[in-house]
């Protein structure tokens, strides 16, 4: 595309080149003082304009850039506070965990040690009523035993042998 460009922009100076020109018919150099005059004038009338508007552009632009800095930098000291925040709570964490652990251990203890002596208890309180069954069981019988043979005309004994029965029939 640049090579069409530059073809097209250089066709009218070979057109100028093919013919004859003749520079005394031409008002080039009149041309050339207009232009000059010209472009003095605009640099007096816009040059104080201009060189204040980039000056005031360099301050602009330098004084975003501060605040951008600025920003930055308070960036990343709350980055580095929350990564420290983060480190905190994980050391935080890793003591919870093996705070969590020791007291987790302690309370199986306790609760192993507590359903040991239950366990025991039970036993001890299971022994001492089969142990209170039995005798009553055996109150029962022998106030059985005692009251058929006081009701009883077939047999007639004396104290004695009422003693030898229910001691035999208790044994």
């Amino acid at each position: 595309m640049s090579k069409y460009l530059l073809f097209f922009s250089l066709l009218p100076t070979i057109a100028f080149a093919a013919g004859e020109l003749n520079i005394a018919e031409t008002d080039i150099v009149e041309r050339t003082i207009n232009f000059v005059i010209f472009a003095a004038i605009i640099y007096y009338l816009t040059a104080d304009k201009a060189r204040n508007f980039f000056k005031q552009r360099k301050l602009d632009i330098a004084s975003d850039l501060e605040k951008v800095q600025i920003k930055l930098k308070e960036s990343k000291k709350l980055k580095d506070e929350a990564e420290r925040k983060v480190e905190e709570a994980k050391k935080i964490a890793e003591d919870i965990i093996a705070t969590t652990k020791k007291e987790v251990y302690i309370i199986a203890q306790k609760a192993e040690e507590q359903t040991k002596h239950d366990v025991e208890l039970l036993v001890k309180q299971y022994n001492e009523n089969m142990e209170f069954q039995k005798r009553k069981a055996q109150k029962v019988v022998v106030n059985e035993i005692l009251i058929d043979l006081y009701d009883s005309d077939v047999l007639e004994l004396n104290e004695k042998s009422y003693t030898d029965i229910i001691s035999r029939k208790v044994a």
